[in-house]
This record gives C-alpha cells, structure tokens and sequence, in this order.
C-alpha cells in the first residue's frame, strides 16, 4: 500500500509539473537568438564580393556599401539575411533557377530586364567613363579608336559600351573580364583602356596608386535596383524592399551611406 501511494503522489508531481509549464510564462533563459528567428523570412542575396567599395570581402567578411544597405533593409523588414556568392557573370543565373532571391552587385534596370524581372525602386545612380594611363596621349574616346577596351562580362558596362562602340563606330576591340583587376591591366599596357564605374574605378585608383585617369566622358549612367524573380514571393519582396528604400531615401539612411562609402551622394541624379 505504502508504495501505490509513493507512486500515485509521484504521478500528481509530474502531472502538476506540466500544467504549469503548459500555462505558465515562458523561462527567460530559453535561447533568444533561436526566438528571434521565429517569424523571419529567410532571403538570399547573391553577389560576387569582388567589386570594392560596392562589395568586397575583407578577412573573409564581406563589407561594402552593398552589404550596409541590405543589413539595414533586413533589420526594417525582418529578414533573415544569408548572402551567396557568384561570379559576376552567373549571379543572373542563380537568381533565375532560385539559388538567390536578388542581387547586390550595382544592378542596373534596362528595359530588358524589367520584362524579365520585378525591381524595387532605385537606390544609387552610377556614372559610367573611360579610364587610360595617366601619361597616354588620349583625350576622348575618340583617341581610342580601334584600341583595345575592357569592361565587366554580362553586365550593364558590356552593354553600354558595345552600344557607345556602335554609335560613334569606334572600332574598340572590346576585351570581356570577370572578376580579374581591368585596372592593372591597364597600368601594365595590356588594355588601352577601361569601361567601368567611375567610383569602383577611382577606388581601385587610389588605393593602389595606379597612374590612371578618367576622360570626363560621363554620358552614361545607370539606374541601380534590386531585382526579384516575378513569381509571389518575388514580387512581394520586390514592395517591400522598394518601400524601404523609399524610407531610407527620406530619412537620409541611403545619402549618409553613400557617403560613407563614395565620398558622394549616389543616392540621388
């Protein structure tokens, strides 16, 4: 008899014990990281870090204007930021087969790309020019008639300086890059000149001490944007990170880190 009732009082402790964990508070010692992450949707940016002072890595961490900006919209959004790198070439791949959910790489809107893709509003303006060897004999672009001129493969400076190529039918024999320094290849003469941001380009220029200049030739810029794939999830992240632009843009978030960064104020023509 003695031992039934030590086990039934056994069997009333334990049941007691888990009505009060079922109704009461939750311990303040359970792990908050893994509460925080409750709620969160996860989002996936590609880029190829390699495109400093946009985005860079720096000791294995990735850093640069580009990171600051996404940091900031995963905060007012709630994301769970993960980040997925690419060469520059294939990032369009991997967000059209659902690798990543977007780009942050100085993504340009074309017409092109609006019929393909949802973009959020804008949040830099990027001038294009052509950069050669400080003590060469070129002036304008025309001096670089029939010479050999780099730009970065796939992207928006590819098509742009085919398209200024055409136009002005300058002959340039147009030398593709993905990832390798065009600057050095400019200093070292195996390029006559670059096509290439001019923030990227004066950066690399002053870090390194390269002998280069940029002709003025500034009739070229690009509208940075965000680009999502257009299905539900796409574009309701499409909304969302334009609305936040459109916040950090009036509260100054997006001029304080252009800023930062740039030395300028990217955010705005």
């Amino acid at each position: 008899m003695k031992i039934k009732k030590i086990c039934l009082m056994l069997l009333i402790m334990v049941v007691g014990i888990g009505i009060v964990g079922c109704n009461g508070k939750k311990d303040d010692s359970s792990t908050k990281g893994e509460d925080n992450k409750e709620g969160k949707t996860k989002i996936v940016v590609g880029t190829s870090a390699s495109y400093k002072p946009w985005a860079f890595q720096e000791n294995d961490e990735l850093k640069g204007f580009e990171m600051e900006v996404w940091e900031e919209i995963a905060k007012r959004n709630n994301y769970d930021l993960d980040y997925k790198l690419g060469q520059f070439s294939g990032l369009i791949g991997m967000l059209d087969s659902g690798e990543i959910d977007t780009i942050a790489h100085q993504m340009s809107i074309t017409p092109e790309r609006e019929e393909k893709y949802a973009f959020s509003s804008p949040y830099a303006y990027s001038y294009y020019d052509l950069f050669v060897k400080e003590d060469s004999e070129f002036k304008t672009k025309e001096d670089l008639k029939g010479k050999k001129v780099g730009c970065w493969l796939g992207g928006n400076g590819e098509a742009t300086l085919r398209a200024m190529n055409e136009k002005y039918n300058l002959g340039f024999e147009i030398i593709t890059f993905d990832g390798a320094p065009m600057e050095e290849e400019v200093k070292i003469g195996r390029l006559d000149g670059l096509w290439q941001g001019e923030v990227k380009t004066n950066t690399v220029i002053e870090e390194n001490g390269f002998p280069l200049r940029g002709l003025g030739d500034r009739e070229t810029f690009e509208i940075n944007a965000y680009p999502f794939r257009k299905d539900e999830k796409g574009e309701k992240m499409a909304k969302e990170v334009a609305n936040t632009l459109e916040e950090m843009h009036k509260d100054g978030t997006l001029k304080k880190l252009s800023e930062k960064w740039f030395n300028l104020d990217v955010s705005s023509k």
